[in-house]
């Protein structure tokens, strides 16, 4: 049985004790919430690089785009990671909309090319257990980077260089392309794919030779109107786009 003292005193230190949880997890959580916003903030003041080599005036160049973004996760006390093989990938993009699901990461960590070195993201980071970011690095010459076949993600916060401005901005997928947009050239792209096995069967046929000869239709994302709607350094939501980004990742895991 409990002491009167226990009986009288038990439910108090009860309270504290939970008190002192719940004010050790709110720090953890600021920590967490400064450490990524710093990180985006660091990784604004990078020079132009290249995916292959560095083309910055520093004397100790690091290699890659990708290195430089690494460089700075360790700055900020990131840990690397490596997912363990037997997790797949479509597991794993699951992560971007449902970050509780990311138990195999440890908090506080990052893992680089995480779907291998042709699929994106370049980069997940784990916030916390309710936030994982999907990062993906852009580097171009000129002042718009390509997007190629693997379109423009709408919840993936992009790092993109130039070497014409020798700046970084960094922006959310849907700052770029809005979701009508995305959804409309989804749909497109996958009409094509159905259109290519209708001609591809049509071409099987016809093979006389026996060539194989097939067709695949690559979808490309690309952007015109001039350097008004292209040029990401001096578009007039440059700001914006860079605030909605800062905003998104520090309300997104509360």
């Amino acid at each position: 049985m409990l002491s009167s003292f226990a009986i009288k005193y038990y439910p108090l230190i009860q309270s504290s004790n939970e008190r002192v949880v719940h004010s050790a997890k709110i720090i953890q959580n600021k920590w967490n919430t400064y450490r990524i916003l710093q990180f985006f903030k660091n990784i604004r003041k990078l020079p132009y690089y290249k995916n292959e080599a560095a083309i910055s005036g520093a004397v100790h160049n690091i290699a890659r785009h990708e290195d430089a973004i690494a460089n700075v996760l360790k700055q900020m006390n990131y840990k690397p990671f490596k997912i363990p093989s037997q997790i797949k990938k479509d597991e794993i993009l699951k992560w971007n909309d449902n970050p509780e699901l990311a138990t195999a990461i440890p908090i506080g960590s990052y893992v680089e090319q995480p779907c291998g070195t042709h699929n994106s993201p370049d980069f997940i980071i784990k916030v916390s257990n309710q936030q994982v970011i999907f990062l993906e690095a852009k580097s171009s010459k000129s002042t718009f980077p390509l997007y190629n076949s693997g379109s423009v993600k709408q919840n993936y916060i992009y790092v993109f260089c130039s070497e014409k401005t020798n700046e970084t901005t960094i922006y959310k997928g849907s700052s770029i392309m809005s979701p009508e947009q995305h959804k409309l050239i989804t749909e497109h792209i996958e009409k094509s794919r159905k259109a290519d096995e209708e001609l591809n069967a049509k071409l099987k046929q016809l093979d006389i030779n026996n060539r194989g000869i097939c067709y695949y239709t690559r979808p490309m994302i690309n952007q015109s109107g001039g350097k008004l709607c292209t040029n990401y350094f001096e578009h007039k939501y440059r700001k914006k786009s860079e605030l909605h980004a800062l905003n998104w990742i520090k309300y997104n895991g509360k």
